[in-house]
């Protein structure tokens, strides 16, 4: 691309970013009253046809309140884009939709909002969805004009990269443009849905036009005018751009040039394994086996992948993976091959293995496998048509396999009686797949572009979700490691002195948790925290044994002390909220623990408290001793964030859960669902008690290979064993 950043001056980009913008309001003004025409006459004809009074009225309201706002819808749109520009010029994100990539929209992480990345309710959650769908759909349709014009943009803004978050015509400015002008409407959520239908349709769809009238009206202005497209458009790739920039962080090992290597080593090895043994299944042939034409394989193919869809629409969710349906469907399709001289038959043998290895995953819930089995007839139709499948590690059936199979390991409970989102997710793409595919793979871009989009926003979910069950784990934490160098802390300073069990229940309960507070609100150097320490020191003074006839100091500290303690402690004891009558209790103790007699010359001098600091008190120093007589903890002690465990068991309900954070000084472990949501939080030794039991165990480490390399192994292990 060439360097135009000083072809313009800043008065003429001005001038052409005005006419860009003007252009866009132009192009609204004239779409935006025809979709609202076309809107209110989809919700008359609804209310017409609807089959009960309740539907009736629901469109009747909600057509009557689009009638009204009109004009106003209108506005509110043109408003939206105006600011997405202004936003453009200041540098600032155009639109915060969640396809999008939310840790980039501020310069400041503290500043992201939350709201748009916290787990959502239904309704919500299906309004997202919506605005999502549409924007990754124009974004995958329009893959090469938006790319044009990311480049021109930034061209205009100095050289400053441009992208869909910050391009003031993206699809996601328009998509949030629709969700803010409908915003104040009095709508329900299926009357929203159908607006956003609508405005896909009649409004999205058509955005290829605007982007076409504004690169050639850059083009001809001088912006780039040679540029040369990024993106290969085919049939393989349409609406791909940059596949590692669209799987989420913990997908894009998938897609590293090791994996590649070692996809293409492994197909070529089948290959070679193939030939040698093809002239076996040859001869194994029957003579006089009738023939059938690749036309008519692929038609009865077709129509075992309709069937197949139908099966899907009925599936409930408990049916076996291991349905008499799908294998008879799978049955009937290799038969059908066998049959034909015109096709390879060791192609559908890779593809057939491929699904029997996929049934025998273990990390793979069995909801999901019964899913992903009705994907074999329609891959096997890639398999037969396109030879980039097996050849091509970036084909997109590939890509989309690898995807599915993946966010099913990682983000569907294999034990969740409810389906969650990502399921659902895998359930409308198998579904499309079966109902929509013939053999044009650009709808394996489409849905690999969506899938892959929404992993991303979804695994942020997550992420953040895990992030704020850290911080709490981490501030219990705080409070619980504070309340241990407390306890060390008070047991240093008592040392030799012996104490009653009233005095001792004071500091070690309501006082020590006023300690523990004013530690961990004030620090160690502040004023609060050394009165609270210097009572320690008073209390511990007073409970001894003092000769208070023949020492005048003791004498006349006792009497100080007698009048502030109680009201120094009585204030502690409100501030952490201890009871009232139990502070009584203890405070009744301290007034009697003063027994010495005057004159006794047997007194012994009272034992001072240990001078010490707090900050050098330590918490852990019998940790290496725990961990050296459990082998067990010391095992856990080194596990890896990240490692999954299984609770329960022992139970038909198992749970499995993450280990998200683990205190190596108080041997305490915080563990998360597949949500990010706090689970659990262990001590090692419950820990360890309930893996000898039994209760708990370890579960095996998933590699970060794609399904195809892992897929492909089995293959050619399977191969090599009808070699032998």
């Amino acid at each position: 691309m060439e360097d135009q950043r000083s072809a313009h001056g800043p008065v003429e980009k001005k001038q052409i970013l005005s006419t860009g913008h003007e252009m866009t309001r132009q192009w609204i003004n004239t779409l935006f009253p025809d979709y609202v025409d076309q809107l209110l006459h989809q919700l008359l004809q609804l209310a017409e046809k609807a089959g009960n009074n309740a539907d009736m009225t629901r469109y009747c309201q909600a057509k009557d309140e689009v009638l009204a706002n009109k004009d106003n819808l209108q506005q509110f749109f043109l408003n939206h884009i105006s600011l997405a520009f202004d936003n453009y010029l200041h540098g600032k994100t155009t639109a915060t939709d969640f396809t999008l990539d939310p840790l980039q929209q501020s310069d400041n992480k503290e500043e992201i909002n939350e709201n748009a990345l916290s787990l959502v309710d239904n309704e919500e959650l299906e309004e997202k969805l919506a605005v999502g769908t549409m924007s990754r759909k124009i974004c995958a349709d329009c893959s090469e004009l938006i790319y044009a014009t990311n480049q021109r943009l930034s061209a205009l803004a100095g050289g400053r990269k441009i992208n869909e978050q910050l391009n003031p015509v993206s699809p996601a400015v328009f998509a949030e443009g629709m969700q803010t002008a409908i915003s104040d409407l009095t709508l329900d959520n299926r009357s929203k849905l159908l607006i956003y239908k609508v405005f896909e349709k009649q409004f999205m769809d058509k955005l290829y036009q605007l982007y076409e009238q504004l690169n050639i009206y850059y083009k001809d202005h001088g912006v780039l005018p040679n540029l040369s497209f990024g993106l290969k458009k085919n049939n393989d790739t349409a609406g791909i751009n940059n596949p590692l920039q669209e799987l989420p962080e913990e997908l894009q090992a998938q897609l590293s040039q090791a994996t590649i290597a070692r996809q293409i080593e492994l197909i070529h090895a089948i290959q070679v394994l193939q030939s040698q043994l093809r002239p076996r299944l040859v001869a194994q042939r029957p003579a006089g086996t009738p023939t059938v034409s690749i036309k008519q394989l692929l038609s009865s193919i077709h129509q075992l992948q309709q069937n197949a869809g139908v099966m899907l629409g009925n599936m409930n969710s408990q049916q076996s993976v291991a349905s008499s349906n799908i294998t008879n469907l799978r049955r009937q399709t290799e038969e059908a091959v066998k049959n034909s001289t015109e096709v390879d038959a060791q192609v559908i043998e890779i593809v057939g293995l491929m699904f029997e290895y996929m049934l025998n995953v273990q990390q793979l819930p069995d909801s999901i496998k019964a899913l992903l089995s009705y994907l074999h007839t329609p891959f096997l139709k890639i398999a037969l048509t396109d030879k980039d499948f097996f050849n091509h590690p970036d084909h997109p059936a590939r890509q989309l396999l690898n995807s599915l199979v993946a966010a099913g390991e990682r983000w569907v409970d294999p034990n969740a009686k409810d389906k969650n989102e990502v399921f659902q997710q895998i359930k409308v793409i198998v579904d499309r797949l079966l109902k929509d595919f013939d053999n044009d793979t650009r709808l394996l871009s489409e849905l690999l572009f969506n899938f892959n989009q929404y992993l991303r926003q979804h695994s942020r979910r997550i992420r953040l979700t895990e992030k704020r069950a850290l911080q709490a784990a981490e501030g219990e934490n705080k409070l619980k490691e504070i309340r241990l160098k407390i306890k060390g802390y008070l047991e240093a300073k008592i040392g030799d002195i012996p104490l009653s069990s009233p005095i001792s229940t004071l500091l070690f309960e309501p006082w020590a948790n006023f300690l523990s507070f004013n530690l961990l609100r004030f620090g160690s150097r502040s004023q609060q925290w050394r009165k609270a320490a210097q009572i320690v020191d008073d209390i511990l003074w007073y409970c001894q044994p003092h000769d208070v006839a023949n020492d005048i100091h003791a004498r006349t500290r006792i009497q100080e002390l007698q009048q502030s303690l109680p009201k120094s402690l009585q204030a502690g004891f409100e501030t952490v909220g201890y009871d009232s009558e139990q502070g009584n209790r203890l405070l009744k103790a301290l007034e009697n623990q003063q027994q010495s007699a005057p004159g006794d010359a047997s007194v012994q001098p009272a034992i001072k408290p240990v001078k010490m600091d707090i900050e050098h008190v330590e918490i852990n120093q019998n940790v290496q001793q725990v961990l050296s007589q459990n082998p067990i903890l010391e095992k856990l002690s080194k596990l890896d964030i990240g490692t999954w465990f299984e609770f329960n068991s022992d139970t038909n309900e198992p749970e499995q859960v993450k280990l998200a954070w683990a205190n190596r000084n108080t041997l305490h472990f915080m563990f998360v669902n597949r949500l990010g949501q706090q689970s659990n939080v262990k001590s090692g030794e419950s820990l360890v008690a309930e893996m000898r039991a039994g209760k708990t165990r370890l579960l095996k480490k998933s590699d970060d290979k794609p399904f195809f390399e892992k897929a492909m192994e089995n293959v050619l292990e399977q191969l090599q064993h009808q070699e032998q």
